[in-house]
């Protein structure tokens, strides 16, 4: 089992490596778009009732998005530029579907995670909609920020989703105590998300000092402050994305979203945070440029 997330985790990160390497954006934008139309294909598994799952809906939804994506990882990267045909509409549409999944997180999904109804009668809908939401806004927002930022800035983002998730799990592992959401995710704890937040925060303020980071960026915005809440508001949200998709496993009655990724299960499983975050740090990028 080892062997083969090892094993995944290295062939990812070279295919990612040579994506990010490429003059041309559109191979990074074509990753990002396979990887988004996975996951809305695994969102559908878990989101569709039952009496729908193996009759082809989460693949063709799937198919559809992933079309929509790579059309649009090709021409994106003329579009982006200001003054160029459908800019303004690209971009209204974009940050229509980002605003619309950051205050559903932001407002919605908490109220989801207290009520943790394990009955997934008459919520179906709901959360197939969400689905395609929130991964269509998650695709424009990385897009988005690597076309106007690079790689670097894209990749300290992600630094800070990956700190909530990794301490949040080897501090829960240390500290154990109270459990987060018993009924969500049994092997979560109070103490483990309480380090994910610190070590999100502690690395926010630390790139925020590093040349054309996320937090840097920012820094040149606003200030130390600021930067402390954004990271403990992103942080706090990366947990909800992980509670959430747990909470849609039980519901579905499965383990893994899916096992197209050897040793580490579905790609939701994997960027089940990404998801929740994006929207949310894409709003407040666009609200700190204008």
């Amino acid at each position: 089992m080892l062997g083969q997330r090892i094993i995944t985790a290295i062939v990812l990160l070279v295919v990612l490596t040579v994506a990010v390497s490429m003059a041309n954006p559109v191979y990074f934008n074509g990753f990002v778009s396979i990887a988004a139309a996975a996951a809305f294909w695994e969102w559908l598994r878990l989101a569709l009732p039952k009496e729908s799952r193996g009759k082809g809906h989460e693949y063709i939804g799937a198919v559809v998005l992933f079309i929509l994506f790579l059309t649009g990882a090709i021409f994106l990267p003329d579009m982006m530029v200001a003054g160029t045909p459908y800019y303004s509409i690209l971009n209204k549409v974009g940050l229509l579907f980002v605003v619309i999944s950051a205050l559903a997180w932001l407002l919605v999904i908490p109220i989801v995670l207290y009520r943790a109804q394990m009955d997934p009668a008459g919520q179906n809908f709901f959360h197939a909609l969400f689905g395609f939401i929130t991964i269509v806004a998650t695709w424009y927002a990385i897009i988005t920020m690597y076309a106007m930022h690079g790689a670097w800035f894209v990749f300290s983002y992600l630094v800070l989703i990956w700190c909530a998730d990794i301490f949040a799990y080897f501090g829960g592992k240390y500290f154990g105590g109270a459990k987060l959401a018993p009924k969500i995710s049994p092997g979560k704890t109070r103490s483990g998300a309480l380090c994910g937040i610190l070590a999100s925060i502690i690395w926010m303020i630390a790139s925020a000092f590093i040349e054309n980071s996320f937090s840097h960026f920012m820094l040149q915005q606003s200030s130390i402050l600021l930067i402390s809440a954004v990271g403990l508001l992103l942080a706090v949200y990366s947990i909800f994305g992980d509670l959430y998709e747990s909470l849609m496993k039980r519901r579905a009655g499965f383990k893994d979203s899916s096992s197209l990724l050897p040793g580490h299960g579905g790609v939701w499983d994997r960027l089940d945070s990404v998801l929740s975050v994006s929207p949310i740090a894409m709003l407040i990028w666009y609200l700190l440029i204008h």
